[in-house]
């Protein structure tokens, strides 16, 4: 639903519906204003509906836990992220993963998943939160079925907060 963003009349944004892109009209919004994630228009850009409020993921990575960590921390073996300016090999199964932007504080929540690959055991691993959370960096480790770490060829994690 294309839609028109006002505040005291002035015309703040635009909602394209079949772009789903939000245009911000830089002649009236000389204010910087921003809108609290949870109003309506911004809902409605994003397609959420209901009176929970919506959480933004703070963080997340696709990297190959396998290879490509010379130099440690790497950059290279991220295939993908956003908010992540590095990972860290620290040993068979463990990584640290280091923010580009901090978090507020260290309550978020992590969310992940891994895969040794098609070659290798098809049980997924446990994913354990190791001793380092801060504001700037994460360490996880993937425990097998067995409770030994190793190595995942897929690794995919996400912060909420």
């Amino acid at each position: 639903m294309a839609g028109t963003f006002r505040i005291g009349g002035k015309v703040l944004a635009t909602h394209d519906s079949g772009t789903d892109e939000i245009s911000l009209d830089s002649a009236t919004n000389t204010s910087n204003m921003s809108f609290d994630a949870n109003h309506a228009g911004i809902k409605t850009a994003l397609n959420a509906s209901g009176d929970a409020p919506i959480y933004a993921c703070r963080a997340w990575v696709n990297f190959n836990g396998t290879d490509a960590f010379s130099p440690n921390p790497s950059t290279s073996a991220i295939r993908d992220s956003g908010n992540v300016s590095s990972v860290y090999y620290n040993g068979t199964g463990d990584y640290t993963i280091n923010f580009a932007t901090a978090m507020p504080d260290a309550n978020y929540v992590v969310t992940s998943i891994g895969s040794a690959g098609v070659t290798q055991s098809v049980r997924t691993p446990t994913i354990v939160v190791g001793d380092t959370k801060s504001t700037t960096q994460l360490q996880i480790k993937y425990q097998r079925y067995d409770s030994l770490l190793s190595d995942q060829e897929n690794c995919f994690f996400a912060i909420f907060r």
